[in-house]
């Protein structure tokens, strides 16, 4: 997948995604063992200049939340530190199949300096490779349990929180402590986006989530979103320190 990329970045295609699902061949115990694995490659910028946004780079977070949208389908995947040597060991993750799952089904990350100079790459590469045969067992499994209801009658409110985090406070954090809430209407957490540099405090960084509460019997008052919102960024503030982002008057 590097060799891909290369190919590709030396070809004058600066911004690549890539993917493949093949076989992965090792010895275990001095014994092949083969198995079916789905590898992807990012590079480049994850959003160019549009009319209100500048261009952004693709950075580790855009790969977790690719992979955890594939994840989605087979109940999720649950992340730690650690993961194999050609990657950088700030910005990678294991990946365990399940919200509490134990079982390993790969790792994701920033291709380390070490085999990005041998490359010759001189942007940054992204690269995940993930074990597909429990993924897909998962994923049946979940299809097969999974149950429809209707649409709901009544629209659903997105509201932003734009937040300045400790570096090192992760989105999974934001979204532990917001689900430990219990808030019934709460259906969507999302990291809409994420920003480092001017205006932003020394040793902090900028996270921009975006969350939908829905609710199944009433259209939502003014004053329902407000405490909704309230209780969600006390929350914030006390388990992991967050303040709130003012927007200039």
């Amino acid at each position: 997948m590097a060799g891909a990329i290369e190919w590709n970045l030396n070809h004058g295609q600066r911004n690549v995604r890539l993917f493949e699902i093949g076989q992965h061949y090792r010895f275990v115990n001095d014994k092949p063992v083969e198995s079916r694995v789905l590898t992807i490659g990012a590079t480049g910028l994850a959003r160019t200049q549009g009319l209100y946004d500048g261009p952004r780079e693709y950075i580790f977070g855009d790969l977790k939340g690719d992979l955890d949208a594939i994840g989605a389908l087979s109940g999720g995947l649950r992340w730690d530190n650690g993961g194999p040597d050609w990657l950088n060991a700030a910005k990678r993750g294991a990946i365990y199949l399940g919200k509490e799952g134990t079982q390993p089904l790969g790792a994701a990350g920033l291709l380390t300096k070490r085999i990005a100079d041998k490359l010759k790459f001189r942007q940054d590469v992204y690269l995940a490779e993930i074990a597909l045969g429990p993924l897909y067992c998962m994923y049946y499994g979940v299809k097969n349990s999974r149950r429809y209801q209707p649409l709901p009658r009544f629209p659903g409110v997105e509201r932003d929180f734009s937040l300045f985090l400790t570096e090192g406070v992760t989105f999974a954090e934001v979204t532990k402590a917001i689900e430990s809430l219990q808030i019934p209407e709460v259906t969507s957490i999302e990291a809409a986006d994420l920003f480092r540099g001017k205006n932003v405090p020394v040793g902090k960084y900028s996270l921009l989530v975006r969350i939908t509460f829905q609710n199944k019997e009433s259209t939502f008052t003014d004053a329902q979103i407000n405490d909704l919102s309230a209780r969600i960024v006390a929350a914030l503030e006390k388990e992991l320190g967050a303040a709130l982002r003012k927007t200039p008057a």
